[in-house]
């Protein structure tokens, strides 16, 4: 169980690490050219890998590949274009004010979709992950009531809804098909729902003059986001219920902040430091307990 949760964690903190990241790259490449490199070279990456685990698999039932579109349609394609889009108009600490709700989201979808039952402590660690992360977001400015930075609030709160259901989904597909089977088809289908935007913007796109920086940044990117937060995440949700994984994502924010304030200048507070606390206090609370069991013992070994 503590790898799974070590797996959830850091799965959580490369998509963290790079909202900042994200936003420094959308200011030289356009989202959709952005979000089709990325793909490609994950698929570039996971395909022959799919092949020499011998996983492969030719044909899907039906009701897997509906979901595994949809999945990727919610937790990539949408979240890509509304968290990229969002801190374009706010701040990357201003996302983190947004996604503080990811854990509620999940908690309520995995409660209304797979009718997974949530309990008094799971509420309470709900409640203190919320408080926590808005405590370190609402610091420094993050809380901008400009219309430009509402929109973009706006669209990072669509994100959010993308990345609990995301999580949703790959619930419904854990221990039927593997981490890496999931992963690959989910940048696949997400390559071929990018590529017709990509092409527009490739049009009209001086490729030449993006830094070479960002176009380190840009395989940083797709390594992390596209390849290996998929499969720590598809490994560790297989192993925990929903709304248990759910309080992990407390973690994006957390990684977010710091990168913030790291790498882009931003102020370590007091606040900084008691909502971190409260984030591990959290977390703490929603995985000591013994209530919440898993739903789904036979977790893949891939």
């Amino acid at each position: 169980m503590i790898s799974a949760y070590l797996q959830l964690a850091l799965s959580m903190a490369f998509v963290g690490i790079n909202i900042s990241i994200g936003k420094e790259i959308v200011e030289h490449v356009p989202v959709f050219l952005f979000s089709e490199f990325r793909f490609i070279l994950a698929s570039l990456i996971l395909l022959p890998l799919l092949a020499m685990r011998g996983e492969w698999k030719s044909s899907w039932e039906k009701s897997e590949g509906k979901t595994l579109f949809w999945q990727s349609f919610f937790g990539v394609f949408l979240f890509s274009i509304c968290m990229l889009y969002g801190v374009q108009w706010t701040t990357a600490t201003s996302a983190g004010i947004i996604t503080s709700t990811v854990p509620a989201c999940i908690a309520l979808f995995s409660y209304l979709l797979l009718r997974e039952k949530i309990r008094s402590h799971q509420w309470v660690s709900i409640l203190l992950s919320v408080v926590g992360i808005s405590m370190i977001t609402f610091v420094g400015g993050g809380a901008n009531l400009e219309m430009a930075a509402m929109f973009g609030n706006l669209l990072v709160f669509l994100a959010v809804i993308s990345e609990a259901l995301f999580t949703i989904f790959a619930k419904r597909l854990s221990g039927r098909i593997t981490p890496f089977q999931m992963t690959a088809a989910i940048n696949t289908i997400s390559l071929v729902l990018f590529l017709p935007f990509a092409i527009a913007d490739f049009v009209k796109t001086d490729l030449s003059a993006v830094p070479l920086k960002i176009w380190l940044l840009m395989i940083y990117y797709a390594v992390t986001a596209s390849v290996l937060s998929f499969v720590l995440w598809y490994r560790g949700v297989a192993k925990v219920a929903a709304s248990t994984a759910g309080l992990f994502t407390g973690f994006m924010p957390i990684s977010a902040a710091l990168v913030s304030i790291l790498f882009l200048g931003e102020h370590f507070t007091w606040a900084h430091g008691v909502g971190m606390l409260f984030v591990l206090a959290a977390i703490v609370a929603g995985t000591r307990s013994r209530m919440a069991q898993p739903v789904i013992d036979h977790a893949e070994n891939g």
